[in-house]
Parts: C-alpha cells; structure tokens; sequence
C-alpha cells in the first residue's frame, strides 16, 4: 500500500506533490505532480528480498511494453519500489466484460494470447516480475489489454497466481468460474461457445495442465484465428454474433487515465437517484409507456403516462441526429443512445434544475463524467436545437443552444463507441420533442468546420460554451478537465484569456516522429518547456517580466524551423519568448491546450493574424 504511518519517511514525498488516491479493484495509484508540473501516477510494489539485481531499474525504465504502463521513473526506498508512470489510458475490463456481454471466443483468444505472452516477458527481467491476470487488473485500450499491478517474484518459489486459469474462461462467459468443471463445461454450453473454444477454456481450468502448456495453445489458436480471418476482421456473417466492442483512447500517453475517470465516477442507483424515466426497468414493464414508431415524425408529445420514444433509425456509420426539444416544466428529459441488448448506452440528462448530465451506462449501473452545473442550464418554456455527431470508434460529440440565441453548450464524451445503436428519448408531461431527423454523414470536415463555427478549434473531450461577441467574434470557454486541440495551420497565431488562479498555460506539442514537448506556464510568471523522453526533461525555462491582469487576453505563437522550436507570449507590446534547438528537425502535428482551470480561446483577428 502506498498509504503508510506518517513516522515512515517515504522519498516519493520529496519530488512529488500527491494530489489523490485513486482506488482501483485490484490496488491503488497515487496521482501526483512533480516539482515542473508534470502529471505522473506512482505505483508501489513490495520489495520481498535483497540484494536486488543490477542494472533492474534501467532495464524497466527501457522496458516499452505494449500491455504494461510506461514507466519513467523508479525511487527504490527501504521496503518497497515506486513506479513513476505517466498517465495511460484504458477502461477496466469488468466495465466491458460480464454475465450479459461475452467477448466473441476469437477475440477472447487474442487478448488471453497477449497477456499469457506478457507475464512470460515479465519474467524474463533482471528483477523478475508476476502480475495477476485477474479482470480487475487488466484495462483494454481499443485492442490492446494493459495489466495494471505487478509484483516482484519470490526466487524461493516459481508457482504463479492461479489467476491465470480463469481469465479465459471469464473472457467467454463473463464470469468467474465455479469449483466444479461440469458446472462450467454447462455454463460455456449455454453461452454457446463453440467446442475448440470451450475445450480450451476447461483445459485452462484443469490443475493438471501447466502454464507453458496453456501458453502454447492459446497463441497457436490466436496463429490460427489470425490467418483464418485475417486479423479478426469479421465479415456479415461474423457481425451476427455477439461481441463485446472495446472502446479506443484519444488521449495522448500524457493525458488523463481512462480508467482514473471510470474509477471515481459514482455509480447512481436507480432507486436513490429516483430512476424518474425507468430505464433500469426491465423490457416487459418499459414496453407499456412506448410510443408506436412512425416513419414521418413531426413531434413527440410526452406525458406522464407516455414517456418514452424510440427513433426508428438505427445508428450504423457517421451520422448526426438533429431535432428540437421544448420543456414547459424541468421535470427532466433524457436522450439515450443504447445498444441492441440495452446493456451499454450513453446519454444526456436535463435534470430539475436544467441542468445537462453527460452519462453512461452499463448494465445496471450510471455513470456521470459531464455536467454543465451553472455554466449552462435549459430555462422552461424555450425551445432548444440539438445536434449529435456519431462517429464509429470515437467518442460522441453533443450540443444544445436555445433558438434564436448564439450561446451554443458543447460535450465530447471519453469512450468511444464501437455499435449499432438505438436514440430513445424519455420525458414527463409538457415535453415535447420536434422534428428528429437522422442524416448519413458524407463530408466530415463540412460537419466539423459547421459545428465550431468555422473556428480552428477542436474538443478532444470535455465541454464548453461557443459564442460570438458584439465584435461578431467567436469565443469558446472550456471548463476545467476540457482538452483542446488547435489545428496546426492556427498555431501559428492563437488567442486565449488565461485562468485567473493557478497556471496560466498547460499546452502539449506532439512532433510527427514521435517526440513530445510540453509547455507550462506557472502562476510565478515563469515558462517552463519539457520533452517526455525516458523521463520528463526540462529544457528550457524564462522568465517573462511583464504580468497579466485577469480576463486579459494573449497571443501565443508556436512555430518550428528544421530543428528550431519557438514558442512567443505576446499581450500588447509585450512578449516573452522561449527557444529550443533539438539534435533532430521538430515537425510539429498535434498542438493541444487544457487547464485545470479552464480558459477561453477567441477567434484570431484577420488583421493582426496578417501582421504575424
């Protein structure tokens, strides 16, 4: 535990400031910063002997491993090691996988194949590492499975944790398995999975089968599923059976954990939270409150005794859903997008106060990761124009704004979505819901360009406000926990006003080999530049002596040149300039921008960008 007496001195206090403790199923990670800024997430494991190995911590620190989480750093202390890991990204598999959602056997294969072939790397380290392959210890980040806790092994004994023989079966069935081998041969008969599958599956059970054993025939299955449907890409046929999709991350390798937003959403029980629409209810009861289908949808009135409208259109490539909504009375509205099997879905809440809920749910369970609190709220008796934008493995994109008002609330979600979905809409008397028309999407940069009104902005996730000023000028105010991403054309010239408490500017430069940077200007008017290579790596840092009054707004500049980067602070006839030249040319693709405390970002002037 990284939680320890306060009499213990512990040396990770000394270059991190912990900021929370972040609750996983299977341990904890302490979020933290470092003395420059930098988000990282520490990681403590037990040390069980000495003399360690040498040269164990360069061989970790090197270790870039697809399905473990990079790591940066490692403080050994008197007990224990801390892993220094930047974040990573991923969703806890019991979130994707259990009684109701299956993985499809030839996928389930795929992933026990990679990690099966991950704790045989671990054990081939200097130091040599276990790690329990039990669901609560594995993220799945799109494809690619990523184990979470592992441990130092005891060289007095070789024996593994038995974790190992259920995770295949877990994977097809979704639970964990009973003591009795029949009982599980039943329950995979029942899940259907066919017999190869199923053969293994209890041969993973059976005590008498070694790990190498079990090894070898999951990745020569996985070799022989690869070449059978090259890569697991699943024709019409194949799109019949059930499958669980995992979600893909945006986020770059520093950004946000996935999994840390998942971990401390709150779980709302429908009872508590009064469940006001039923949509935890099962099937046979919601029937009875549905609307008939109608392929000519005018509008929708909703009643106490009618409360639920499902669109006939299904959700199957790009397409934007766009209607109007009008509530006489807050007595909440919702609109849903769910899967087939109503198991997975994601939505957006008007609660009693007008305020907007961004949700997901997943079995029985919601989860909130988005709320508009008071930066915006519906008002009665107004009719509101929504727009949703769905784009196969991406996140959904969302936005309201009252009719004839420019101030437009706008939400990027965190998971990605990977389905054929069914919109449904729930609501109580006095709401009604106009004209909702679904379109395929065909020109994406068109639909984009429309949605952030022309502006080179882009919400990678998290909300904001987009609104245009007596200037005719667009400006959008992101909330706190929003990443922006600036098209690179627009980089070059960039106005925004800063945060008026903490730091000014968190602004992250991906090049296109690869190469990272991050710039952070401190609350003590100071830049600072860093470049993420084994570790985080300050290389540059000014001081900027002139200051910045609040709600006062600055251009920012970022340029390269062959090796060159530039990055130039302008507020007036002020500017601050801060210069690194690299050992390799700097061809700069991604510029992102994010603050704990929010910014807004306002649309370049035509004739100062000229001058620039």
């Amino acid at each position: 535990m990284l939680i320890r007496e306060q009499h213990v001195k512990r040396r990770y206090y000394e270059r991190f400031q912990v900021e929370d403790v972040i609750n996983f199923f299977s341990g904890q990670l302490l979020q933290a910063k470092s003395s420059d800024g930098a988000q990282v997430f520490l990681q403590s494991i037990k040390i069980n002997r000495r003399p360690l190995p040498a040269g164990y911590q360069e061989a970790l620190k090197k270790l870039q491993h697809p399905h473990l989480a990079p790591i940066l750093d490692i403080l050994e202390e008197e007990d224990q090691l801390i892993l220094v890991h930047p974040p990573f990204s991923g969703d806890p598999l019991p979130l994707l996988v259990n009684r109701e959602r299956a993985m499809e056997p030839e996928y389930a294969i795929q992933i026990a194949d990679m990690l099966f072939k991950t704790l045989t790397d671990l054990d081939r380290l200097p130091l040599k590492m276990g790690a329990a392959l039990d669901p609560k210890n594995i993220l799945l980040n799109g494809d690619n499975p990523v184990l979470l806790f592992y441990y130092i092994k005891d060289e007095q004994t070789s024996a593994l944790d038995d974790k190992w023989r259920e995770l295949l079966y877990y994977l097809l069935t979704g639970q964990a398995p009973s003591d009795s081998l029949k009982q599980c041969e039943k329950q995979l008969e029942a899940k259907q999975v066919p017999p190869k599958f199923k053969k293994l599956a209890l041969q993973c059970l059976d005590s008498k089968v070694s790990f190498d054993e079990v090894r070898r025939a999951i990745a020569d299955m996985s070799a022989a599923n690869r070449q059978a449907h090259a890569g697991f890409r699943s024709d019409a046929k194949q799109r019949k059976r059930r499958r669980i999709y995992t979600t893909v991350s945006v986020f770059a390798a520093f950004l946000v954990l996935v999994a840390i937003a998942v971990s401390q959403w709150k779980p709302l029980d429908s009872s508590a939270s009064g469940d006001p629409f039923g949509f935890f209810r099962p099937q046979e009861e919601e029937k009875k409150d549905k609307f008939s289908s109608d392929e000519l949808i005018q509008s929708v009135s909703f009643s106490n005794e009618k409360r639920s409208y499902t669109l006939p259109y299904i959700l199957q490539g790009a397409s934007t859903v766009r209607g109007e909504i009008m509530l006489e009375k807050l007595n909440g509205f919702i609109g849903l997008l769910e899967t087939k099997d109503k198991q997975s879905a994601y939505g957006l809440e008007i609660d009693n106060q007008g305020r907007l809920t961004l949700f997901q749910k997943a079995g029985n369970r919601k989860f909130e990761f988005g709320n508009s609190g008071t930066v915006y709220r519906i008002k009665p008796g107004k009719k509101y124009t929504f727009e949703l934008h769905y784009f196969p493995g991406e996140p959904l994109r969302i936005s309201i704004n009252e009719q004839g008002q420019v101030e437009k609330w706008m939400a990027v979600g965190t998971s990605p979505i990977h389905s054929e979905l069914f919109f449904r809409f729930y609501g109580r008397e006095g709401a009604t819901l106009f004209y909702p028309q679904l379109n395929a999407i065909s020109d994406r940069k068109a639909v984009e360009d429309a949605w952030m009104n022309g502006q080179p902005w882009q919400l990678d996730f998290g909300q904001g406000i987009l609104t245009v000023d007596d200037q005719q000028k667009n400006r959008l105010k992101v909330t706190p926990r929003t990443q922006v991403r600036v098209a690179l054309t627009a980089s070059a010239s960039l106005t925004l006003i800063p945060p008026a408490d903490g730091d000014r500017l968190h602004m992250d430069l991906q090049a296109i080999d690869g190469s990272r940077y991050r710039l952070v200007w401190k609350k003590s008017n100071r830049l600072f530049l860093y470049r993420f290579k084994d570790s985080l790596e300050k290389v540059k840092e000014q001081e900027i002596d002139w200051s910045l009054k609040d709600n006062e707004p600055v251009q920012v500049s970022v340029t390269s040149v062959f090796n060159e980067l530039q990055i130039k602070l302008t507020h007036g006839s002020k500017t601050a300039e801060i210069k690194y030249v690299s050992d390799e040319p700097i061809s700069l693709r991604d510029v992102t921008l994010r603050n704990p405390k929010g910014f807004e970002l306002l649309q370049e002037n035509q004739q100062e960008k000229g001058r620039n």
